[in-house]
């Protein structure tokens, strides 16, 4: 497991804050319970190194646990991130596989996080060192289309509409979104999200050099946003801005030539 460092301009704080993003741990039976553990110690390595000198907010950004998760698990999940609250306070937006697992399960799981003091952003958001962090839950339909029998023809796409609809308008900057799909990124960036933390497309699974990943979980090739740092200009009536977008590569699922990652954000003023 390796870290990535990134430095991003952020218009309005006062100023430079640490962001440490955690995406698509996964969290799963296939797991044995000592392949658990040591994911567990080497996300508190790296995230004891990106403390150095210091470490503001942890963001996870979804698929911490997988669908086919069962209580053991969840029982590691609350454990790795009770021991992240312990650094730094911790924001966990969710992906399609929490919003896959049976209302009630997914339900006890996240009060157990907030008991836990873990800030679960569900269509919500909140203020942390002069930023407004939002978590944008997506709907079932943006990942797969149960109407279909490919259940990956005629997805639901993601709008500025769609965007609004679920954690309202952006009213107040600075704000970093936590998206789980980066597939969206065109209307986070007009939906007005300064910052975007995806991940989801685990890196594109195999990566090429040159080529970049070739796979999204939408069996989708070449997918336009992988993993790394992309940005997007957007104009309006007013004026024109940039979104920028960190897209983590994940931990856990199959992957070749990609490493398992996190990553450590400096938003500088």
């Amino acid at each position: 497991m390796t870290s990535r460092k990134e430095s991003i301009r952020l218009t309005g704080i006062p100023r430079s804050v640490r962001v440490l993003q955690i995406s698509d741990v996964h969290f799963s039976a296939h797991h044995s319970p000592e392949k658990r553990q040591k994911i567990i110690s080497e996300i508190l390595r790296i995230t004891d190194f990106c403390a150095q000198p210091s470490l503001h907010v942890i963001a996870v950004t979804g698929d911490l646990v997988s669908r086919s998760a069962d209580p053991v698990i969840f029982s590691d999940a609350l454990g790795l991130l009770g021991k992240l609250r312990r650094i730094a306070p911790v924001i966990y937006s969710l992906g399609n596989h929490e919003t896959d697992l049976p209302a009630q399960l997914l339900a006890q799981f996240l009060r157990d996080c907030r008991r836990a003091g873990i800030l679960v952003l569900d269509n919500i958001s909140v203020l942390l060192q002069d930023i407004l962090f939002t978590g944008l839950t997506l709907p079932g339909e943006v990942y797969k289309n149960q109407k279909n029998q490919n259940y990956y023809a005629d997805l639901m796409p993601v709008t500025k509409d769609l965007v609004s609809a679920c954690v309202g308008n952006c009213v107040t900057h600075p704000c970093v979104l936590l998206a789980h799909s980066p597939l969206g990124f065109p209307a986070y960036a007009d939906w007005g999200a300064d910052v975007i933390l995806s991940g989801h497309v685990h890196g594109g699974i195999v990566r090429l050099p040159g080529v970049g990943g070739i796979l999204s979980p939408e069996r989708r090739f070449f997918p336009a946003y992988t993993k790394g740092l992309y940005e997007i200009r957007v104009q309006d009536s007013q004026d024109s801005r940039v979104s920028r977008m960190s897209v983590s590569a994940g931990i856990g699922k199959f992957r070749m030539n990609n490493p398992a990652e996190l990553v450590c954000l400096d938003f500088v003023p």
